[in-house]
């Protein structure tokens, strides 16, 4: 049965290949059979599809649209920077890399006991408040763009601020974010939806959102500058964009992240998660020895979190540093006005804007 939320959603969905309307279908007994093979828990005779009229169909799967089409960067462009500022080539290996990498981490999250980079919703929540600069009732009745939402769990308690959200993001996990929602927040949770879709690619109509919070994502990108410009048209006129990436760190730390990653070149992922198990005991030690010390504070985190975190470190193929001054040069290129840099910290920082 199509839900009022679902229609909600289709207005502002497209057809990743050419951008056009989606019409919502029943599927074909094949093409359910088809998808509830990478479904188990999915009903074969009930599911329905997404289709435009160029022909393209896309599933939706434990109530998530799944609007991953191929995404390639031009063609003609050079190898990136480590900083970011250029664009990879053209290599659709580069997005399933992402896809793989951030789809083994959320798997392994554990909703019932793990906090995600050792924050409580609650306190993520107030972060997300000082992050984008907006009061609680400044909020009511807008619709956000959660750009890259990871395990789904803040997308679905920014609802309580009275918001629709969406949550967008590459990894095929969704559907349990999608499942969990309703135990975050049983009174809202019929204004959260998750898609299963490509930043450099999103599936989602121009000027649609009167936010979009982009947290710690674009610089695992092929390229963070570009990602950002995708997501440029997607904020309504006077809306505002809030991105978060790495900053430049000290030495030491950029030679504990570079010796991690070259892991990633000998090892699967499933043997980077089992080094990161290894390393989480001696890395808390070490953390809360020197925060004890108070020579640097660190949030205190269980064994399991920091196995996510250095997971999330190590893994992706990507991970950009960028500076503040060129972050802010990219609002400016992109017409934005009350530029502000807001959310720092001492791995990195964010950024907002309003479009004219």
């Amino acid at each position: 049965m199509t839900t009022i939320a679902e229609l909600d959603l289709l207005e502002i969905l497209c057809c990743p290949k050419c951008h056009e309307t989606l019409h919502l279908q029943t599927s074909s007994v094949d093409e359910a059979r088809e998808t509830a093979r990478h479904s188990p828990n999915a009903d074969a005779d009930s599911l329905r599809i997404l289709q435009c009229e160029c022909g393209a169909k896309y599933p939706i799967v434990d109530g998530v649209p799944r609007l991953v089409e191929d995404c390639q960067v031009s063609p003609s462009a050079e190898p990136e920077a480590q900083d970011g500022t250029g664009t990879s080539a053209n290599r659709k290996d580069d997005f399933d890399s992402i896809r793989r990498s951030f789809s083994r981490e959320w798997q392994a999250f554990d909703y019932e006991t793990d906090k995600t980079w050792g924050w409580t919703l609650e306190e993520r929540k107030a972060v997300f408040l000082g992050d984008v600069g907006f009061d609680p009732r400044d909020l009511n009745g807008k619709r956000l763009l959660d750009a890259g939402c990871g395990n789904g769990t803040l997308t679905a308690v920014l609802s309580s601020f009275g918001m629709e959200v969406v949550g967008l993001d590459l990894n095929e996990g969704l559907g349990l974010a999608n499942a969990r929602k309703r135990e975050l927040v049983p009174a809202s949770a019929d204004r959260v939806n998750f898609v299963q879709g490509n930043l450099f690619n999103p599936p989602l109509r121009e000027r649609s959102f009167d936010l979009i919070y982009c947290s710690g994502v674009i610089h695992h990108t092929p390229s963070s500058k570009e990602t950002f410009k995708k997501l440029v048209p997607l904020v309504k006129t006077g809306g505002r964009l809030y991105i978060w990436v790495y900053g430049y760190r000290a030495l030491p730390v950029r030679m504990f992240a570079g010796a991690g990653r070259s892991l990633k070149r000998i090892m699967s992922l499933e043997s980077v998660m089992r080094v990161c198990r290894v390393v989480s005991p001696f890395f808390k030690v070490s953390t809360e020895f020197l925060d004890a010390t108070g020579l640097v504070k660190f949030r205190k985190r269980t064994c399991r979190e920091i196995t996510l975190d250095l997971f999330d470190m190590w893994a992706p193929r990507f991970n950009h540093w960028h500076k503040e001054s060129e972050v802010q040069s990219w609002f400016r290129e992109m017409g934005f006005t009350n530029i502000t840099i807001s959310g720092r910290q001492k791995h990195g920082f964010g950024c907002y804007g309003d479009r004219l």
